[in-house]
């Protein structure tokens, strides 16, 4: 490689590169030169004067440890140079050059996209292999990782490698950089997964019941969904305003609705339209009460035709009026408790909308929309249809919902069989999703959601002893005691 023809080159990156991502305070631009990828990292120094003067530059910072990577031999991209001074479109700052590791997928991106399509993961036990390989070699170097998680690590032919030197520590692997890894492999690693790297990399012995980080991680996101971000926009429509779902990072195969990219203008031209059906009564009419209406219909969002479930709200009481004020609507406490679950990965109607009304600063009307759910109810499901085998899966995966219910802290009142949709799957088998999240509260009641679905279960004509096992088994799969059931 010239530096001075390296040099002519980056004078115009934004010609010559690409702008891969930008959070203001580091940009990243991915090139090729000279037949080769290579990306740059830039460090603008806008507003950064204190910091630099007690921490230094970030550019130089990851430079450095990345070549601690190197001589560890910790698989990861090679620093190719640190460009102090360097001027990207008019501004001032210091940058890191890399080379792409291509071609390659991040880890869990990777594995993502298998479980969307239903298939096992090739190679699942030589991959994990390599990450705990990995993590062996930055924990042997005395070397941690602030930001350790699959979205950090790329596959290459077989090969996992570490990004983003910049969050790389001086000092070994510390249990919140194990703990930042166990939240990330939440849903895509099982259980003996997780208990191997807990005992070759932990101090062993059980895994914590409850991950702090999760914690953190799950309001960071439950946050993104009240403002305008990458994945959350905000609508305003007369006296209407809320706020809708744009994109998800990785699709969930139990969730069409996830896979859509909405732009503000989808339902800026949708709304006004489906709350004209509301209004006069157009769409199909699933349930209707005093404390409000649930009906169906479909939009045009994302370039697709969806259908949905609109949910609206009726006060029942003068005192609701009141006691919304800082609580939000009905419909809104929908919208957090059903984004809450899916950011767990708990199968749940997918939320689509929430807009409210007010006047005088009171909430006088509300709407939620959620994508319909294709199939029947656990209550009026055709039970006797299924094989033994899809059967049994079925019982078992809704009472180990209900079971992570419990272990994230959350407590389902009211898991009737009839907020329970069969969704079917010609690859996974029937899937239970739950379409009403009005009874999940933010506080631990166990067995609470359990007893509720075998109560409400024993008025199914074709329900048996045997599905109610099967229940119990899927709520309590690792216990030693025997469980007696009625029918």
């Amino acid at each position: 490689m010239s530096p001075e023809a390296l040099e002519k080159f980056l004078r115009d990156l934004p010609r010559n590169g690409t702008l891969v991502k930008d959070r203001g305070y580091r940009q990243v631009w991915r090139f090729e030169f000279e037949g080769r990828g290579y990306y740059l990292k830039f460090y603008p120094r806008r507003g950064m004067g204190l910091k630099r003067l007690f921490r230094g530059s970030p550019a130089r910072r990851e430079f450095v440890r990345l070549q601690a990577l190197q001589r560890a031999e910790v698989s990861a991209p090679r620093a190719v140079a640190q460009l102090v001074g360097f001027r990207l479109r008019g501004e001032g700052g210091d940058a890191v050059i890399l080379e792409a590791i291509e071609p390659a997928v991040p880890l869990d991106q990777y594995f993502t996209d298998f479980n969307m399509r239903g298939e096992e993961i090739p190679g699942r036990y030589h991959l994990v292999q390599e990450v705990l390989h990995l993590l062996h070699g930055l924990g042997a170097a005395r070397l941690g990782h602030d930001d350790l998680h699959l979205g950090n690590m790329l596959l290459r032919n077989g090969t996992v490698y570490l990004l983003d030197g910049y969050a790389i520590r001086f000092g070994g692997l510390k249990l919140k950089h194990m703990l930042k890894l166990a939240h990330s492999v939440r849903g895509l690693a099982t259980r003996s997964e997780r208990q191997r790297g807990w005992n070759e990399l932990g101090p062993g012995g059980r895994m914590p019941m409850n991950n702090p980080v999760s914690g953190r991680q799950w309001r960071k996101f439950i946050e993104r969904t009240r403002r305008e971000n990458d994945y959350f926009g905000v609508l305003k429509f007369g006296a209407w305003r809320g706020h809708f779902f744009k994109q998800y990072k990785y699709s969930r195969r139990w969730a069409p609705a996830s896979e859509l990219r909405v732009q503000a203008e989808d339902w800026e031209r949708a709304w006004p339209e489906l709350w004209q059906q509301i209004e006069t009564d157009k769409l199909t009419v699933i349930k209707r009460g005093a404390s409000g209406d649930v009906m169906a219909g479909a939009v045009m969002i994302g370039g697709r035709r969806v259908e949905i479930i609109a949910k609206r709200s009726f006060k029942r009481h003068w005192y609701r009026y009141v006691n919304e004020i800082g609580r939000g609507s009905r419909a809104w406490r929908a919208w957090h408790k059903a984004w809450a679950l899916t950011a767990r990965d708990i199968p749940t109607a997918w939320p689509l909308l929430v807009m409210q009304k007010r006047a005088l600063g009171y909430i006088t009307d509300s709407v939620i929309v959620f994508e319909r759910v294709a199939g029947s109810t656990l209550a009026s499901a055709d039970l006797d249809a299924m094989t033994a085998d899809d059967r049994d899966m079925l019982m078992r995966r809704t009472g180990g919902i209900l079971r992570k219910i419990d272990q994230l802290g959350l407590g389902h009142f009211d898991a009737k069989a009839s907020n329970w949709i069969v969704r079917e799957d010609e690859k996974t088998g029937p899937t239970p999703v739950l379409v009403d999240v009005d009874g999940i509260r933010f506080r631990r009641w166990a067995a609470l959601g359990i007893t509720r679905l075998l109560r409400s279960m024993r008025d199914h004509s074709q329900y048996t002893v045997e599905d109610s096992l099967a229940l119990c088994q899927g709520y309590t799969p690792f216990s030693k005691t025997e469980i007696r059931q009625e029918a």
